[in-house]
This record gives C-alpha cells, sequence and structure tokens, in this order.
C-alpha cells in the first residue's frame, strides 16, 4: 500500500510535459506576416500650394493606411505620373474635399474632370488618355 501512495504522490507532482511545437509554428506565422507585409519605401508628395500650382495630372484623396493608396502612389512614381495627395483624416483640406466629394472608398483620384474611386491601372491610363487628348485639341 505504501507503493501505491508513493506512485499517488509522484503523479500529483509530476507536471504534464508541454509541447512548445505549436507555439514554435504561432510565432514562425508571425513572423512571416510581418515579413509579407513590409512595403518598399513610397514617397508621399503632399498637395502644397506650390504643387497645386504646378497642375499635377492626378490629386489623390487618400490615408496612411490604405493599401490601394500606396499602390497608387507607387504606380504613379513608377510610372512618373506627376500627382500629390490630400490626407483625408489629417489634414483640414483633405477632410473637407472628401465630405465635399461623398465620401467613399479611398482612394479617390481627380484627373482633369474625372473622379475615379478606388485604384485600378486601366481605368487611371484611359483617364489620363481622356486628359492629354482633351488638353491636346
Amino acid at each position: 500500500m505504501n507503493d501505491d501512495a508513493d506512485k499517488q504522490a509522484n503523479k500529483i507532482n509530476e507536471r504534464p510535459k508541454r509541447k512548445r511545437g505549436g507555439l514554435f509554428i504561432i510565432a514562425f506565422f508571425v513572423v512571416g506576416l510581418i515579413f509579407l507585409s513590409r512595403h518598399e519605401a513610397v514617397n508621399t508628395i503632399d498637395c502644397s500650394a506650390d504643387i497645386i500650382a504646378k497642375k499635377p495630372d492626378v490629386i489623390m484623396l487618400g490615408a496612411w493606411w490604405c493599401t490601394y493608396c500606396y499602390q497608387a502612389k507607387k504606380y504613379f512614381q513608377r510610372n512618373k505620373i506627376s500627382y500629390c495627395e490630400y490626407d483625408m483624416e489629417n489634414t483640414a483640406e483633405g477632410k473637407r474635399l472628401y465630405e465635399q466629394n461623398g465620401g467613399g472608398a479611398v482612394p479617390i483620384l481627380f484627373i482633369g474632370e474625372y473622379r475615379l474611386s478606388g485604384f485600378s491601372e486601366q481605368r487611371i491610363e484611359a483617364a489620363l488618355a481622356r486628359l492629354k487628348n482633351n488638353t491636346e485639341n
């Protein structure tokens, strides 16, 4: 009976072995997400009076967190399209323009007389081509 009591005491004092494989997988997944979410640096050209005076091809209403805004800026810079951006959350003029134009999905792009919501290379190219044709005529 003493042996049974010793076995019971040993079971109580034993700690279950933890599996660390799950923790390793979670840590690996988090590091992978961080690595994949990194973006290359893209300059933001704020709409100042000087920039607006130069009449950029595109005026954008965007936000720092907006993935499509990032893609648009990257596209503009890669294709040497003159643009500037109003932050629709952090600047008074950006907020005013956003509300004045009915809000909606960002980015909101103004290309001449055209207003585009969201990011589409094809729609941007078409609006820029129409803008160019209108200025040549």
